[in-house]
C-alpha cells in the first residue's frame, strides 16, 4: 500500500544550526503516528517543513506517492495535507460559521458566536473542523491536547478515531503523553532534531534513550557532568499565593494553586505543555488577572506590573521578541546595565554590535535573561530558558541562575521542559497537572517520584 505521506532523510537548518537532522517517516492511510519529544527537539519546524512553511536542506516529502518538496504550502493543501497550529490560527473577528466558510464548508448548524466567546475546548474544536474542511488524506496536528480537561481529551480521541476509521493519516505532536500513548499507533521520537526512538506505543515508553532525553535518568546529554545541587536555604518569603485562580476569557486554566520561593532559592515549576505552568507565571506577574486567591510579590498584593519591576522583579518570557533596528548592545543600554552582566554571560559579548533582531532563538533567549540580570532584580520568573538552545548551553545558563540566586540572594521561579537539569538546579518545586499542584517537595525527591508517575513526558 502506498504510504499517505512518505518523510526520508529530512533536513531543516536555520542558519548554521540542523534543527530536523534525517527524519524518516511512514504513514498509511487511516493511521495515527505520534511525534514527541522535549521542547526544542524539532517537532513544530518537521511539521512547518512538511506543510511548506519552512524550507527543507535535504529529503524528500510524498504524498500518496506525488512529490511535494517543490511545492508550495497551498498546492500541497489542495492536494490533501492539513494542519492546526498550536496557537489554533482562528479569525477571531469573523464568528464560527465564516471561519469554516472560509476552508470552504459550512456549519452542520449556524453559529454566530465569535472565537473569543468559546471555551479553549471549543477552540480546539473549531480549528480541527477547519483544518477538516478539505476532506485532507494527511492530517498534521500541532499540541491540539493542549489544555483540555479529561473530557475534552476523551472528545479529541473519540475524534481523531474516528476520522482515521475513515481514512485519514494524522500526525500528531503533542506532550499530553496520555493522549498519544492511547490514540497512537507508532510513536517516533525526537530529540535536538534526531530520531532516538520509534515503535509502539508501549515500546516508546519503557526505551532509555526516551527516558534520558526527557528526564536525564543517569547523566545530562554533556558528557555525563552533572550539577551540584545546592544546600537547602532558610529563606525569606519573596513570592506567596494562596488558592490563585486564573485563566483567559472567563475559562480558568489553574485551579488554587499555592506556592512560595524565597530569598536565594530556585524553585521549579514542571509540568506538560498545557498543565498551566506560563499562565501560573503571567498571574504571578501581574500580567494576567486573578480570578481568585490571593499572591503578595516582594510584599506587594494586587500591584501593576510597572510597579513590580521598580521593586525588583524580572521575567524572562516565553516569546519574549527584541526591538526592531536596536542592537544587543543598545538593548543593554536600555536597561542602564554597567556590563557585568556580560561576565556572567560572556557569550553575549561578540553579539553586542549585532542587530537583535537577527539572533537565533537561543541566542534571543540569552538576550532576554541578560536584560532580566541586568535589572539587578530581587526576584526573577523564567518561562521556558530552554527554547531554541542546545542543552550544554542550557546547562550553562541554569549555572548561572543557581549562581545569581546563591550569590546576591534572588528568588528564582524556574518553569523548564529540561527536567533533568531544572531539578539538578533546583532547591524544590511544585508539579502542575491540568492546572492543579499534584505533587511538590525537594527537587531529589521530585525527581524520583516524576520518573514513575506519567505527569510529565516518559
Amino acid at each position: 500500500m502506498t504510504p499517505a505521506l512518505e518523510v526520508r532523510g529530512l533536513r531543516v537548518r536555520f542558519g548554521a544550526a540542523e534543527v530536523v537532522g534525517g527524519l524518516d517517516l511512514a504513514l498509511a492511510p487511516g493511521s495515527i503516528t505520534g511525534l514527541i519529544g522535549p521542547n526544542g527537539a524539532g517537532k513544530t519546524t518537521a511539521l512547518d517543513a512538511i506543510s511548506g512553511l519552512v524550507p527543507i536542506a535535504g529529503g524528500s516529502i510524498r504524498l500518496a506517492g506525488s512529490a511535494i518538496e517543490d511545492l508550495g504550502p497551498h498546492r500541497r493543501a489542495r492536494l490533501g495535507l492539513a494542519r492546526t497550529f498550536q496557537s489554533q490560527e482562528l479569525f477571531e473577528d469573523l464568528t464560527v460559521a465564516e471561519n469554516l466558510l472560509v476552508a470552504g464548508s459550512a456549519a452542520p448548524t449556524p453559529d454566530d458566536r465569535l472565537p473569543v466567546e468559546l471555551t479553549h475546548a471549543e477552540r480546539t474544536a473549531l480549528a480541527l473542523d477547519r483544518a477538516m474542511a478539505g476532506r485532507p488524506k494527511v492530517l498534521l496536528l500541532d499540541e491540539p491536547g493542549a489544555g483540555l480537561d479529561d473530557a475534552g481529551r476523551e472528545a479529541l480521541i473519540a475524534r481523531l478515531r474516528d476520522l482515521a476509521a475513515r481514512g485519514t493519516a494524522v500526525l500528531l505532536v503533542d506532550h499530553d503523553m496520555r493522549l498519544v500513548l492511547e490514540v497512537c499507533d507508532r510513536v517516533t521520537v525526537l530529540d535536538a532534531g534526531r530520531v532516538i526512538a520509534e515503535g509502539s506505543p508501549a515500546e516508546v515508553r519503557v526505551d532509555e534513550r526516551v527516558v534520558a532525553a526527557y528526564l536525564g535518568r543517569s547523566a545530562t546529554r554533556t558528557g555525563g557532568a552533572t550539577l551540584a545541587r545546592p544546600e537547602p536555604p532558610r529563606p525569606a518569603p519573596l513570592l506567596e499565593a494562596h488558592g490563585l485562580k486564573a485563566g483567559y476569557v472567563g475559562v480558568p486554566v489553574v485551579h488554587g494553586i499555592d506556592l512560595t520561593v524565597g530569598a536565594g532559592e530556585v524553585v521549579a515549576l514542571l509540568g506538560l505543555n498545557g498543565a498551566g505552568k506560563t499562565t501560573t507565571v503571567l498571574a504571578l506577574a501581574g500580567v494576567l488577572g486573578r480570578m481568585a486567591g490571593e499572591v503578595s510579590v516582594l510584599g506587594e498584593r494586587a500591584a501593576r506590573p510597572d510597579r513590580l519591576a521598580r521593586l525588583g522583579l524580572a521575567c524572562v518570557r516565553q516569546g519574549q521578541a527584541p526591538f526592531a533596528g536596536l542592537t544587543v548592545g543598545e538593548h543593554l543600554r536600555l536597561v542602564r546595565s554597567d556590563g557585568t552582566v556580560l561576565d556572567r554571560l560572556p557569550a553575549l559579548r561578540p553579539l553586542l554590535g549585532r542587530q537583535a533582531t537577527v539572533l537565533s532563538g537561543g541566542e534571543q533567549r540569552m538576550l532576554a535573561l541578560a536584560l532580566a540580570l541586568a535589572t539587578r532584580p530581587k526576584l526573577l520568573l523564567v518561562d521556558e530558558l530552554s527554547l531554541g538552545l542546545a542543552p550544554q548551553v542550557v546547562e550553562s545558563l541554569l549555572r548561572t541562575v543557581r549562581t545569581i540566586a546563591r550569590e546576591d540572594g534572588v528568588g528564582v521561579l524556574l518553569v523548564e521542559q529540561h527536567v533533568h537539569l531544572a531539578v539538578e538546579v533546583a532547591t524544590r518545586g511544585y508539579v502542575l497537572e491540568r492546572g492543579r499542584v499534584t505533587a511538590e517537595g525537594s527537587a531529589g525527591d521530585l525527581r524520583g517520584r516524576i520518573a514513575g508517575s506519567g505527569l510529565l513526558p516518559i
